[in-house]
């Protein structure tokens, strides 16, 4: 049995409801945290406020689709949506939400290039999965 150790590094927002995390992959990058840092204070704000709206929510509630919005329905890809801004999550046991990756709106319709970053979010979802199941997630990279 592995004991959980949650690294602050990757802990967003202690929310009511959830808990939000930034994605690390087995080479310890976070993608979506990085999008994030390199954002303007006012931007930050905005991701910083929706998520805690989002984390702080009574378990059922639905955010507004100009906020929030389910955009692969087989794998559950969500994006949070600060300004125009698109923040790549998942759902997953233990009340988490996981922020995978970010990218900038360039259209009203996902063009290939939005697509291509919501496949890595798919593929980042089934390695936390993965990493998850087998115990070593949350094991520290050194």
């Amino acid at each position: 049995m592995s004991t959980i150790n949650i690294d602050p590094e990757y802990l967003f927002y202690t929310g009511a409801t959830f808990t939000v995390e930034w994605y690390r992959d087995a080479a310890g990058r976070m993608p979506a945290k990085v999008y994030y840092e390199a954002l303007s204070e006012d931007e930050q704000k905005r991701l910083d406020d929706l998520a805690a709206r989002l984390a702080d929510s009574p378990i059922g509630t639905r955010l507004p689709k100009p906020l929030y919005n389910e955009e692969n329905s087989e794998h559950k890809i969500y994006a949070l949506k600060p300004g125009d801004h698109r923040f790549f999550n998942f759902m997953t046991m233990g009340r988490k939400i996981i922020l995978v990756n970010a990218y900038r709106k360039h259209s009203q319709k996902m063009s290939k290039k939005d697509r291509r970053v919501l496949q890595i979010a798919i593929r980042a979802r089934n390695d936390y999965l993965i990493r998850v199941q087998r115990g070593n997630y949350y094991d520290r990279i050194p």
